[in-house]
């Protein structure tokens, strides 16, 4: 029997076993205090728990654990498979909050057929049982590495609390060589893709003043001979005004926002919400206020800063237009960012994560070929290892199409394939154990 296939074979043996580890903490609620419209104290102590069933699964493999905690409430918890030494290490990261339930049932596992049904299955704690999946095979194989395995299951993502997370796992000591993110890259059709890029993205609201008066007054504010703006100003006007404004920005950027990873005009400013009164809702009156809510992408290189500076100066340039903008400015409020994430391709752990991947294609033909590194449609924790001078790329056994809906679900056949890419990564990356000969050498 083959290395390969000695792991192959534990896999199946402990299968089962990742079933129960993945059920246990699908069962065990860990939904982020800080998600918006929640009551946060109902769920205080949530990521506690399902960490400490993360922490215990992996003990069992003689995993040392660690508990990292920038906030006590909301520790994170890092195990680590020490290697002989002489390997590269490879770290494995996994968010245990989730979002909001929207059943009471949320937490209750259910099985139709491979797929396991429960809140937080397929985003992602799917992840943390493809990862105990791989190393227990290992284990049980007899296969030692060189290089440490760390595995990073950390709080806070879903509300991009990396300060609480994943960049506080990294600041207190835990750099692996590369990171493998074990957020849902997966489907039916394909698989483990691989994920090197996302863009960043902004979240932010622009307020605009007006002033109210009789809407029979629109004709002497708007037209010749009339009065102007001294009888009224319509914010949904100036708001409309500013929207073009925002709409010409957006078009320049399909042409000055270029990044090899994403195809042209990937760049957007996306409106969402507009809303414009006088306090209340009321047809007859020109309203005196109006904000739009607006979420913007951008590309890897850039930064937060950079993008909010180019959209306020513009904004500023079209004020200088209007003379009523010109004396009662847009007033901005910027809330979240989440920075871009972009590992080269062309790096060592990017090449390898994609051979080891294309390799274990050419074995089994029901795990089609991965076409290359592509980019992700969501951000994920990779930007923060990134930003740390750690290359990372996402691939996990969940599916992105069912994550945060009332009926989640992860296919549980899609975990025991990316157990096994996992296990491969980690042989070709953290490289094997040799024995010892006579004379220590």
């Amino acid at each position: 029997m083959t290395e390969h296939e000695a792991v192959d074979a534990a896999i199946e043996r402990r299968f089962p076993e990742a079933v129960d580890f993945l059920t246990r903490l699908v069962a065990t609620q860990s939904v982020n205090p800080l998600q918006p419209g929640v009551d946060g104290a109902r769920y205080a102590g949530g990521e506690r728990a399902a960490n400490t069933v993360v922490a215990d699964w992996f003990a069992r493999l003689g995993a040392e654990t660690s508990w990292v905690a920038a906030d006590e409430e909301r520790p994170n918890v890092v195990s680590v498979i020490a290697g002989s030494g002489g390997g590269r290490s490879l770290g494995f990261n996994a968010h245990i909050d989730t979002v909001a339930p929207q059943s009471d049932d949320a937490w209750t596992v259910r099985r139709e057929g491979a797929r396991l049904h429960g809140l937080g299955a397929t985003d992602m704690k799917g992840g943390h049982a493809a990862i105990w999946l791989a190393l227990a095979a290992l284990r049980d194989a007899g296969i030692a590495l060189a290089g440490d395995v760390q595995v990073h299951s950390v709080v806070g993502e879903e509300t991009m609390s990396h300060e609480l997370g994943t960049t506080a796992v990294i600041e207190a000591g835990f750099r692996p060589d590369a990171v493998v993110v074990a957020e849902p890259t997966s489907s039916a059709e394909l698989p483990g893709r691989i994920y090197n890029s996302a863009a960043g993205n902004y979240l932010f609201h622009l307020e605009l003043e007006g002033r109210s008066t009789h809407w029979v007054n629109r004709a002497r504010a708007i037209r010749a001979g009339g009065e102007g703006d001294e009888i009224g100003v319509n914010a949904i006007d100036k708001a409309v005004y500013v929207y073009q404004a925002m709409r010409q920005l957006e078009e320049q950027w399909a042409f000055t926002k270029r990044h090899p990873a994403f195809p042209p005009g990937a760049f957007v400013l996306h409106p969402g919400v507009l809303r414009a009164d006088v306090g209340f809702p009321s047809t007859p009156y020109f309203p005196d206020r109006a904000r739009i809510d607006y979420l913007l992408s951008f590309p890897p290189g850039e930064t937060a800063e950079d993008v909010r500076a180019e959209v306020e100066g513009h904004i500023r340039l079209a004020e200088r237009m209007d003379p009523w903008l010109r004396e009662h400015p847009v007033s901005f409020t910027w809330t979240d960012t989440w920075p871009p994430s972009y590992t080269d391709p062309a790096t060592d752990f990017v090449r390898a994560a994609l051979d080891v991947r294309n390799d274990l294609s050419a074995e089994d033909p029901g795990i089609p070929r991965a076409p290359g590194a592509e980019t992700a449609s969501y951000q994920s924790d990779s930007a923060f290892y990134e930003a740390q001078g750690i290359p990372a790329v996402v691939c996990g056994p969940g599916d992105i199409t069912c994550a945060h809906a009332a009926e989640e679900w992860v296919d549980t056949d899609a975990v025991r394939s990316l157990a096994r890419y996992y296990a491969r990564l980690m042989l070709d990356w953290c490289g094997r154990s040799l024995p010892v000969g006579p004379g220590g050498k």
